[in-house]
């Protein structure tokens, strides 16, 4: 019987996203005068780099490293505040006479009579009132010209921020990239099996005309003819089986490379063709030896986006001590204030420069706690990385070996193949000679269909092995 290896999980997932049936994609795949549509893998994966959610996501992240990183620049430049006051008082906020200077005395008292009796001859109040109404408007702007080499550090590890995002990207750009090509290949594999089911229901339509006649004629029984019926009815139900999974495999694939479809026919249209009207373009070279693969082990850890992140995540703890060394340092700034204020009647404009130097006093033993305690996390990223440096050697190492298995299985399925199809084509040959019955015939058939299918899967399976040997997924990555 027909074997589906590892398909099932595949199956299902497929059989989810077809509820969401429409993708995203810019544009439509291109369709041909009758509606069919032919996507090769690279049409797949270059629409799956631009509208993927996965992929998209990745870059608004690195968009928003990019951003922080400008957002720490700004740091770099001066702080300019603008600052507005007014009031309006119901009395005067200031008001003074001769007896609140001088208290309540003789000379006062006459001092007052004299200005009272005079001030109403020339017009001069007895009492001083001022401030009832006012304004002031101000600029401020402070220049810091020492930190305690915060503000460097803080670009820094902006800029270690935007690197990372940008490997992240790349991470998981691979990643789903890599997803889609294992479904196309296992879609491959299902065309393979396709094939060989629809040549041996061939194989059994010659047949059956060849059995009923014997039986007609009495030169055989009439148990081959249904054991042979049997025999088809079960191929045939293969052959659905694998259509059925080839289908959902589609749908797998171009939801992930975020090409729309319908699983309607009347709801088809140019820019969202029938399913069944999509159809894959498998044609592609054979896969070469393992030796035409081979590249040095330290070539390819070293140019991981996973290697990577490792040494930025020591860089980007040893910023963060530093800046929380910065905390227990001198900060010095330098400024101009200017400003116009009118709260006497008289209207005045001004200017200063300023100079400000503030020296923590009270937190330098909370800070000195602090530094030693980031100074474990640089050690522990330290460590880290080179333990997971040794795991990732290993890693290239055992994607090595498994590459030489699968491609060492592959040989062997197609010397498997070769026998079965040799003794197939015999047993057809003695069964027309009335040498073997039928049952002979049946079981050479399955150990060829056998053959056929596990050839598939070796191959799919070397395919893949060539993949994650050249392109590797690590899952452990430095996150920053």
């Amino acid at each position: 019987m027909l074997r589906f290896p590892d398909n099932n999980r595949l199956y299902l997932a497929a059989f989810v996203l077809m509820l969401g049936a429409a993708g995203t994609a810019p544009e439509a795949a291109a369709q041909d005068a009758e509606g069919a549509v032919v996507l090769t893998l690279e049409e797949c994966l270059r629409a799956a780099g631009e509208s993927n959610a996965d992929i998209r996501g990745a870059a608004l992240d690195l968009r928003a490293a990019e951003l922080q990183r400008e957002e720490a620049f700004a740091e770099y430049f001066p702080r300019v505040s603008a600052t507005g006051f007014g009031f309006y008082s119901l009395n005067p906020l200031l008001d003074i006479g001769i007896k609140d200077i001088l208290g309540d005395n003789e000379l006062s008292n006459n001092l007052q009579d004299l200005i009272t009796t005079a001030g109403a001859e020339f017009g001069i109040p007895s009492r001083y009132t001022a401030m009832q109404h006012g304004y002031l408007l101000g600029v401020v702007a402070m220049q810091p010209l020492y930190a305690g080499g915060r503000i460097v550090n803080g670009n820094r590890l902006a800029e270690l921020g935007v690197k990372a995002a940008g490997l992240s990207a790349d991470m998981q750009k691979r990643k789903t990239l890599r997803g889609i090509e294992q479904a196309w290949w296992q879609a491959a594999s299902l065309e393979d099996k396709k094939a060989t089911l629809e040549r041996v229901i061939s194989i059994m339509d010659e047949l059956k005309s060849s059995v009923d006649a014997a039986v007609g004629a009495g030169l055989a029984a009439e148990t081959d003819a249904l054991q042979l019926e049997l025999r088809s009815s079960e191929t045939r139900a293969a052959l659905r089986q694998v259509e059925s999974g080839q289908k959902l495999i589609k749908m797998s694939i171009l939801n992930s490379a975020g090409i729309e479809y319908t699983l309607l026919r009347s709801l088809s249209d140019e820019g969202r063709p029938y399913i069944d009207d999509i159809s894959l373009d498998f044609s592609s070279d054979e896969p070469l030896s393992p030796e035409h693969y081979r590249k040095d082990e330290q070539e390819i850890v070293s140019s991981l986006a996973e290697r990577q992140l490792l040494d930025l995540q020591v860089d980007a703890n040893r910023l963060q001590k530093k800046m929380a060394l910065g905390e227990a340092l001198p900060q010095v700034a330098v400024g101009v204030a200017a400003g116009y204020s009118d709260f006497l009647g008289r209207g005045r404009a001004d200017a200063l420069a300023v100079a400000t130097v503030s020296i923590p006093l009270s937190d330098w033993g909370k800070t000195s706690k602090k530094v030693q305690r980031l100074q474990t996390q640089v050690q522990k990223a330290e460590e880290q990385r080179d333990y997971l440096d040794r795991q990732l050697s290993l890693k290239v190492a055992s994607l090595w070996v498994e590459l030489e298995a699968r491609y060492d299985a592959l040989l062997n399925s197609e010397e498997s193949l070769d026998i079965a199809t040799r003794l197939f084509e015999v047993a057809r040959q003695n069964y027309a000679a009335g040498l073997i019955g039928i049952s002979d015939l049946l079981t050479a058939e399955a150990s060829y269909r056998q053959a056929a299918s596990e050839r598939a899967d070796a191959l799919i399976a070397y395919r893949n092995a060539v993949k994650a040997y050249q392109q590797p997924v690590i899952s452990e990555g430095a996150q920053l």
